[in-house]
């Protein structure tokens, strides 16, 4: 049986990873430089407040690396608040389960200001019965925190409480946890590795009552 499901946000709900994967070159734009080839790559193991200092200096900016970072979240918040789309089926996959009864709450390693203007702008929010960030608690998903706190608000059991992840590195900790776990795929992931950790691997959301029947059997 399937007594709550805990859901991740971008790269699960939302269709928002390529965000992340161009938030730099996106804010250069804003400051009229032109990204390089190759920027992502050099990005992407930078903490934001790194990518700021990297900024400043390989390109002359003429700002504080705090307000580089600044200006790099007011571009994700711009994204989140006008842009980010749901991925194909959620709404529907989200209200099925509703209609069975089921909690569903969302764990999510992005910040909570960020992350609640894309859940309204997509509709998602009012069909939520909670919300947790990873900085909420001072953890990420390599631990499983952040699992157990949404399924202790929930009152749910660990064993029928599905967790929803397209991140290899957070199915892979719900999985140890004894979560099952319903992989769902996304281009920004490493599809062989999340389909070895799920129970159930969803190619996308569009299959609510495939997916039930499959989870209750």
């Amino acid at each position: 049986m399937i007594q709550g499901a805990i859901f991740d946000a971008d790269g699960t709900l939302l269709d928002s990873m390529g965000m992340w994967d161009t938030v730099g070159e996106r804010y250069l734009i804003s400051q009229g430089v032109r990204p390089p080839a190759g920027l992502r790559e050099t990005l992407f193991p930078l903490s934001l407040a790194q990518c700021a200092v990297y900024l400043k200096d390989r390109f002359a900016l003429p700002l504080a690396p705090a307000d580089i970072e600044a200006g790099i979240n007011g571009v994700i918040r711009s994204f989140y608040a006008g842009e980010v789309v749901a991925k194909a089926g959620v709404l529907d996959f989200l209200r099925g389960l509703k209609a069975k009864g089921v909690p569903l709450y969302l764990a999510t390693a992005t910040d909570r200001e960020v992350i609640t203007k894309g859940l309204e702008r997509t509709g998602i929010l009012p069909l939520l019965d909670g919300l947790v960030t990873c900085g909420d608690l001072g953890v990420d998903k390599r631990t499983p925190e952040i699992f157990d706190y949404a399924r202790d608000q929930m009152g749910t059991a660990t064993e029928s409480t599905w967790v929803f992840e397209d991140a290899v590195h957070a199915a892979a900790t719900a999985a140890a946890a004894g979560y099952p776990v319903a992989g769902v795929a996304d281009p920004y992931s490493d599809q062989t590795e999340l389909r070895k950790l799920s129970r159930i691997y969803l190619p996308d959301m569009t299959d609510f009552s495939g997916f039930y029947q499959r989870a209750t059997r």
